[in-house]
C-alpha cells in the first residue's frame, strides 16, 4: 500500500500530543509494510522542524517551498482582532497553489491512499479526485474544529490557530472517503456531520513498555507543549494544588517537561523547570504519577495515553479524562477541583500498595486501548478493505 499524507504539521521533532501521533502513526503504517510519502505545507513554526529526521521516517518527502504559509489578510487580521471568534474557511487556509502541487505529487507517486491532516487541508481533494488514478482520501481530525471557540472559552482564552463553524468542518470532511476520531466522543459528533459508516475511531498508540516501579521516586510530572489551555491547566496547578499538596507532603516533587515552561512565570519550590528533553523515557520513570490538568478542550490527551504505556498512574480533570476509561482499575484518577486532585495525588504519592496496584492497572488499560496493535489495526483493514475495492 503506497500513502501520501498532506500536511502543515510535522512529526519530528515529536513536541506536541498532535505531532506525537503523526510520527507514531506513520511509523506503525510503514512497518506493517506501507510505503509512506509527505507533502508539507511551511508553517509559521518551520524553524521548530527536524527535516532531516522527517527525510529520514519516510520513504519521500518533500515540502512546499515555493508556497508561502497560511497567513489571513491585512484586512482580515484587523478583522480578526475586532471580532476574535470569526471562523476559518477551510478552503480559505488551504492556498491553491498547494491544491495544485499536492495533485502533481499524488500524479507523480501514484498513491493508493491519501493521509489528510486536519479538514483545513481537505480543499486539496478534489484535485485529487480528478486524477486519472483518484486515491482513496482518509481526513485525520485530532479535534473538532467547530468546538475550538468553546473549548477555548471554558478556560477563559480566545480560541487560537484554527477554528471553523459546524456548517464549514461537516462540508469539509464530506470529501473524505474515510474520517478518522481520535476519541469516541469525538465520532459520535463526527457521526452527526457525515455518514456514519465513514467515521473509525484510531485513538493515538505507542508501544507499551510499562518502567520498572523500582525507578520512581517521590516525584509527580507534568509534560505538555506550549498551548495556551496547557498553560492555564498548569498554571492552575501551581497555584491552587501544589501548595496544598507541599505542605502536606513537603518533600514532594513536581518535575515540568515540554516548551509549555517558557508561557510560566512563577517557579513555586519543589518544582523543577525541565524544558524540552531529549527523551520523556526517563521522567516517566522517575516519576511515580503524572499530572495532566487541562481545563477543557476535545480530542485526546495524548500526554496521558503516553503515562498509562510507560505503566504510571495519572491524576486528570474531566477534560483530560475524555476518550479514555477512568477509575478504579484503569490507572486514572478524574478529580473535578484542587482538592479532589490534591487527595487523589496524594494517595498515589503515600499509598505504596495503592500505587502499585494504580501503575499496574494503567499499563493494562495501555495494553488493552492504547498499544499500537490495537490501535491502528482497524485503520490498516479500513484502508485495504477500501483499496481492494478499487482493484
Amino acid at each position: 500500500m503506497r500513502i501520501l499524507v498532506l500536511s502543515n504539521t510535522p512529526f519530528a521533532p515529536p513536541t506536541a500530543g498532535n505531532r506525537r501521533r503523526i510520527h507514531d502513526m506513520l511509523a506503525w503504517l510503514r512497518a506493517r509494510g506501507a510505503a509512506v510519502a509527505m507533502l508539507m505545507l511551511p508553517a509559521e513554526d518551520r524553524g521548530e522542524w527536524d527535516v532531516a529526521a522527517m527525510r529520514t521516517g519516510l520513504d519521500a518527502f518533500e515540502i512546499a517551498e515555493e508556497i508561502a504559509p497560511p497567513r489571513p489578510s491585512r484586512p482580515e487580521r484587523l478583522l480578526r482582532r475586532l471580532a476574535p471568534t470569526l471562523p476559518h474557511r477551510p478552503d480559505g487556509w488551504c492556498p491553491p497553489a498547494f491544491r495544485d502541487r499536492a495533485a502533481r505529487f499524488a500524479a507523480a507517486w501514484r498513491p493508493d491512499v491519501v493521509l489528510v491532516e486536519y479538514v483545513f487541508l481537505s480543499a486539496c481533494i478534489p484535485a485529487l479526485r480528478a486524477l486519472a488514478s483518484p486515491p482513496r482520501v482518509v481526513i485525520d481530525t485530532h479535534d473538532l474544529m467547530h468546538r475550538r471557540v468553546a473549548a477555548y472559552g471554558e478556560a477563559g482564552l480566545r480560541a487560537q490557530w484554527f477554528h471553523t463553524t459546524r456548517g464549514a468542518e461537516r462540508r469539509g470532511l464530506a470529501r473524505a472517503d474515510l474520517v478518522l476520531a481520535i476519541q469516541e466522543d469525538d465520532a459520535r459528533v463526527l457521526r452527526t456531520l457525515v455518514r456514519p459508516d465513514a467515521v473509525l475511531t484510531v485513538p493515538h498508540a505507542q508501544p507499551v513498555a510499562p518502567a520498572p516501579l523500582a525507578a520512581a521516586t517521590s516525584q509527580c510530572l507534568v509534560a505538555a507543549s506550549y498551548n495556551d489551555i496547557n498553560v492555564v491547566g498548569l498554571e492552575w496547578l501551581l497555584r491552587e494544588v501544589w501548595p496544598r499538596l507541599r505542605a502536606a507532603l513537603p518533600a514532594a516533587e513536581l518535575v515540568v517537561c515540554g516548551n509549555v515552561i517558557a508561557k510560566i512565570g512563577v517557579r513555586p519550590a519543589g518544582v523543577a523547570f525541565r524544558g524540552v528533553v531529549p527523551s520523556l523515557d526517563d521522567a516517566y520513570a522517575a516519576s511515580r504519577v503524572v499530572l495532566v490538568p487541562v481545563p477543557s478542550g476535545t480530542g485526546l490527551k495524548v500526554k496521558l495515553v503516553e503515562a498509562l504505556c510507560h505503566g504510571r498512574p495519572v491524576v486528570t480533570t474531566p477534560a483530560g479524562a475524555a476518550g479514555v476509561d477512568a477509575g478504579e482499575g484503569t490507572g486514572v484518577a478524574v478529580a473535578a477541583d484542587a482538592e479532589a486532585f490534591v487527595a487523589a495525588t496524594r494517595r498515589l504519592l503515600e499509598d505504596e500498595v495503592a500505587w502499585r496496584a494504580a501503575a499496574g492497572a494503567a499499563a493494562a488499560h495501555a495494553r488493552r486501548r492504547f498499544a499500537p496493535d490495537a490501535a491502528f489495526a482497524p485503520l490498516w483493514d479500513a484502508l485495504e478493505g477500501r483499496v481492494r475495492r478499487d482493484d
